[in-house]
């Protein structure tokens, strides 16, 4: 009998058919157990003083207690993984968005039909995440949340070629960016490019944040877009976004790659070839290894690539795999970021 110990998950969610669904996602996977169930946000808080759960999915839309009052309430009592599950609608995107503000480590988007998504469909994102999440050093990722050690050094070297900047992010990556992008001067001579692994609408929603705390001006891309000198492009849910050689923003729908579209690798690929010694990569954190191969290309052909150290990922996953494939020329911690890209510009 294999005794390693379980990953336990509390399920919440108003619909007695979703909550069997995940059940029996969950409890297929070895290393996890399905500890208890809730149908509404008060049942929640309740099972989870009694039985303790590793990790919660929090449904967003219940009634008595919605799930943003009910993440409050479970971080107030102890910050354990929240994974949320959202609707593909824009009033479920901008819940979602405020409840990874609120602290929820990732989200979910439920199936629906009309969007062509099954159940089948989430399985393997579900398992991924929620082994992923279980490795959250919460004390870390609550930190980080309310991090404000973020200072900007104004050295500016005579360097003042324009450079193209890519930064790439998945599991925590809304809540890294708002540690990144809002401390980028808005003379600084680059021209950025985001690729945060999320759907639709919520891509739009995130670059709208952005676009509010910065200085920079901060927006989805659409095809054609031009890069221009202090403006971020955020790539679209479900596009691929690469770029041509008159610096134009070419977005595309071909297969995902590691299950994800947008894929970081394919921007990195991309850019590398039109920008080459005059691009930088960021690679923040997140599950997997998108960005690796990307950066393999990008320094292959002159360019420079930046890692998130590990004391500061949400998911030491991109950044590990960026480091140990030695593709990284600088390690630093999220609150360093900012100021390892102007000097990377500058350089």
């Amino acid at each position: 009998m294999n005794s390693e110990k379980k990953i336990n998950v509390l399920i919440v969610d108003d619909s007695a058919l979703m909550r069997r669904m995940i059940i029996d996602i969950l409890n297929n996977h070895p290393k996890i157990n399905v500890l208890g169930t809730a149908s509404n946000g008060k049942i929640a808080i309740e099972q989870f003083e009694k039985l303790k759960p590793d990790i919660i999915t929090l449904d967003i839309e219940m009634p008595i207690m919605n799930g943003l009052e009910t993440l409050k309430e479970i971080r107030q009592i102890k910050p354990v993984p929240v994974i949320m599950f959202s609707s593909l609608t824009r009033a479920g995107a901008e819940i979602t968005m405020q409840a990874l503000e609120l602290g929820a480590a990732d989200f979910i988007t439920k199936p629906d039909p009309k969007y062509g998504f099954t159940l089948e469909s989430i399985k393997d994102e579900l398992i991924s995440k929620v082994l992923a999440v279980a490795e959250i050093n919460q004390g870390r990722y609550s930190s980080i949340i309310q991090s404000s050690r973020i200072s900007i050094n104004n050295r500016h070297a005579n360097n003042t070629n324009l450079k193209t900047v890519v930064i790439g992010s998945s599991t925590g990556g809304p809540q890294a960016l708002k540690s990144v992008v809002p401390y980028l001067p808005e003379d600084l001579p680059a021209q950025i490019m985001i690729v945060q692994h999320m759907p639709p609408k919520f891509t739009d929603l995130l670059a709208q944040r952005l676009d509010k705390l910065s200085k920079i001006s901060v927006k989805e891309a659409q095809d054609g877009d031009a890069l221009k000198k202090g403006h971020a492009l955020v790539a679209p849910g479900n596009y691929h976004m690469g770029v041509d050689n008159n610096g134009n923003i070419k977005l595309n729908q071909e297969p995902s790659l590691w299950g994800v579209r947008p894929a970081i690798d394919l921007t990195l690929s991309s850019a590398a070839k039109v920008f080459n010694k005059n691009l930088i990569c960021v690679i923040l954190t997140g599950m997997g290894h998108d960005g690796t191969q990307g950066a393999k290309v990008v320094r292959n052909l002159g360019g420079y690539c930046i890692a998130e150290d590990k004391s500061t990922c949400v998911i030491y996953g991109m950044p590990k795999s960026v480091i140990d494939a030695g593709q990284a020329d600088k390690v630093v911690p999220l609150h360093d970021v900012a100021n390892a890209i102007i000097e990377a510009v500058y350089r």
